[in-house]
């Protein structure tokens, strides 16, 4: 993983973290919402020390990014602790992040019923809550560097398989 293992000699002054979650979707019993997974994020960053004497820079892929920009808004909403780590965070490059959705119909099939069909739900399009959590994004980064990279063409979606 270029992250944990190129960064750090790349940038040797770097301290660099990964924060993962379960990504399982079919025969998936979690039931986190996105909201929950950036609190888990609140809690890592509040328990470790990491934004006690360097800038944070997020690096997200994905639905990561969208977990990112939840946690940002609920530091910006937080305690102390939480305003100050907001404050030391210089800004975050998001991969490929559907912040206006993206087609989940495949998806939605694969998990129909499963405690996680409603955090694909949230990703779908259109999306109340990604609206809102664009919304509210936008107070909380204003001062943040914020690099986005995207695609640019079309790319085939997870399809099902009928085939025994």
């Amino acid at each position: 993983m270029w992250i944990r293992d190129a960064l750090p000699k790349a940038f040797p002054n770097a301290r660099v973290v990964l924060f993962g979650y379960d990504t399982t979707l079919v025969r998936s019993n979690s039931f986190q919402t996105i909201p929950d997974l950036a609190l888990s994020l609140v809690n890592n960053l509040k328990a470790s020390d990491l934004g006690a004497k360097k800038p944070l820079l997020f690096l997200a892929h994905s639905l990561g990014g969208i977990v990112v920009k939840e946690t940002l808004v609920a530091l910006a909403n937080g305690d102390d602790r939480g305003r100050q780590i907001l404050q030391q965070t210089a800004g975050a490059v998001f991969f490929g992040v559907p912040s206006r959705g993206m087609e989940t119909q495949t998806l939605l099939t694969m998990v129909h019923g499963q405690a996680n069909e409603g955090l694909l739900r949230d990703l779908a399009t259109p999306s109340k809550y990604l609206q809102s959590l664009a919304d509210r994004f936008v107070e909380v980064s204003g001062r943040m560097t914020l690099f986005w990279a995207f695609e640019t063409r079309t790319s085939p979606t997870v399809t099902v398989s009928t085939s025994p």
